[in-house]
């Protein structure tokens, strides 16, 4: 199964966090000044921003605070349904055919709840997404407001993401502007 693999995301929730917010501007931020003919081009690393945001590390570990006590339920079904598969192998051969198809059975729909519970809790549309984008979406408009304010300022009608740059020239790289209006240290 499967289920192994979201400890492990569980783990790097902070990192989803900045990218997930990274590739919104990304696919955001250039869409608010194509409204503009051409002109000047700035980038910003918006995953910097992120990471040195205050909010960014409270979300995280406000998402950690919800996210534990269903990981922690996820692992104890994982080792509950583990333990019923071991004991079942053990019992199987001396069980009648009845016996094993019942046991069987129960192993069916044990592995079905939990992966029902993994998928609510932790799939796509689950709880964490949800709390997730709750989370960064107030996160995501105040960096994206701050990174319109510093374009227009500077009278850049192009913003990328850096990290999707090739090259940038240093007077080109807005992101220690931004952090400025941030009050990011």
């Amino acid at each position: 199964m499967k289920l192994m693999k979201h400890s492990t995301r569980f783990m790097t929730m902070s990192r989803r966090i900045i990218m997930a917010v990274a590739l919104s501007l990304v696919l955001v931020a250039p869409r608010s000044f194509a409204a503009q003919e051409s002109g000047k081009v700035g980038v910003v690393d918006s995953g910097k921003i992120l990471q040195l945001l205050p909010e960014t590390k409270q979300a995280e570990a406000t998402l950690q605070t919800t996210a534990t006590p269903l990981q922690k339920e996820l692992d104890r079904l994982n080792q509950d349904y583990q333990k019923s598969v071991a004991a079942y192998r053990q019992q199987a051969a001396s069980l009648t055919k009845a016996a094993r198809d019942q046991k069987e059975k129960e192993l069916s729909m044990k592995g079905q709840a939990l992966e029902k519970f993994q998928q609510e809790k932790f799939g796509r549309g689950g709880i964490i997404e949800k709390k997730q984008q709750e989370l960064l979406i107030p996160i995501r408009q105040k960096v994206l407001t701050a990174i319109e304010s510093i374009a227009k300022k500077e009278g850049v009608t192009l913003v990328m993401e850096k990290s999707a740059s090739v090259y940038v020239a240093p007077e080109h790289d807005l992101t220690f502007k931004v952090m400025n209006q941030l009050n990011i240290k």
